[in-house]
């Protein structure tokens, strides 16, 4: 099915010569596309906060309508139904209307991606793939498909939203051990997250995981450089898209981070051997438009992601086996 962009080119042009010699500065242009309605005005919010901030030429593939009727909204937004449109499709509607100083970012908000013929072509033009794991599957499918897709394709520029909402939980982690109990980070034993989805917990214990050097030797234990078994559990509570308990524990101590009643801080404890006044971290949610524009700005060239979502991946696979 093919999209007419007669109209759409025609506003452009208008527009275009409206601002005469005025000069339009773009930092990018985004393609968004979903398959699901409520995802899509979801998405559709967000994006509108970021492009307010930063001047971007917008092109919305909208997978739950058909192709007629493609138009030109309030600045430089352009919507477009995508259903039973091919990948070619929609790659010649892309190359007709992004704008050829910017970059191009897809923002794909949609499962399956290993066989949808649409994200391999759509993908291999862009200069950012932002992924979100969490929003498409409280479970962890969505997750796997992506580590699947990346391990065939390593050279995806890539970033996941479920990744970037870490940050509190990794300064937490960090601040356990930063000090007089940094030997016992080596003594774990055991690991317990509770989470709302389960792709944030996964790539928590894949952060552990690659940063410490473990390796999964079952379905429920990873194993240290030194040959020693550290259990794990990622148990579903809280808020979706969320993380409410990290506990980390040694043979001598209890490392807890877990969100307060009221879900405005982090409360810091440790007790055992060693023993720490309670600490209290506020929790810091940018929401969704400033990790957009985290993860296009730099996300994809973060190694430390990468190394956290091959671990993750490589933890997944010994849960299937």
């Amino acid at each position: 099915m093919s999209i007419d962009l007669g109209a759409v080119l025609e506003t452009l042009g208008e527009r275009s010569r409206e601002r005469g010699n005025d000069v339009q500065v773009a930092l990018m242009t985004l393609v968004v596309f979903f398959e699901d309605e409520a995802i899509g005005e979801l998405a559709r919010d967000r994006i509108h906060t970021l492009a307010s901030k930063h001047p971007s030429r917008v092109i919305v593939l909208d997978g739950t309508r058909d192709p007629t009727g493609a138009r030109v909204e309030a600045g430089d937004w352009i919507e477009l139904g995508a259903t039973g449109c091919s990948a070619e499709t929609l790659r010649s509607a892309i190359a007709a209307l992004r704008l050829p100083e910017a970059p191009l970012v897809l923002l794909w908000i949609a499962p399956g991606i290993g066989d949808d013929p649409r994200f391999a072509m759509l993908s291999e033009h862009v200069q950012t793939v932002v992924y979100n794991s969490s929003l498409l599957d409280s479970g962890h499918e969505a997750l796997c498909e992506l580590v699947d897709y990346v391990e065939h394709h390593p050279r995806l520029p890539l970033a996941d939203i479920a990744y970037l909402r870490l940050a509190p939980w990794q300064e937490s982690v960090a601040i356990f051990f930063d000090g007089k109990d940094v030997e016992q980070l080596y003594d774990l034993r055991y690991v317990e997250i509770a989470c709302g989805s389960e792709p944030e917990g996964f790539y928590l214990l894949g952060w552990l995981a690659s940063r410490l050097h473990w390796r999964p030797c079952s379905e429920r234990a990873l194993l240290t450089r030194q040959g020693r078994q550290i259990e794990f559990e990622i148990r579903r509570a809280g808020e979706p898209r969320r993380i409410s308990c990290v506990a980390l524990s040694s043979s001598r101590s209890k490392f807890v981070a877990e969100v307060d009643k009221n879900a405005e801080t982090i409360q810091l404890s440790v007790t055992g051997s060693s023993r720490h006044p309670q600490r209290y971290r506020a929790i810091t949610n940018p929401g969704i438009a400033a990790l957009l524009e985290r993860a296009i700005l730099w996300g994809q060239n973060d190694r430390i992601f990468h190394d956290s979502l091959n671990a993750a991946g490589e933890i997944l696979a010994h849960g299937k086996g």
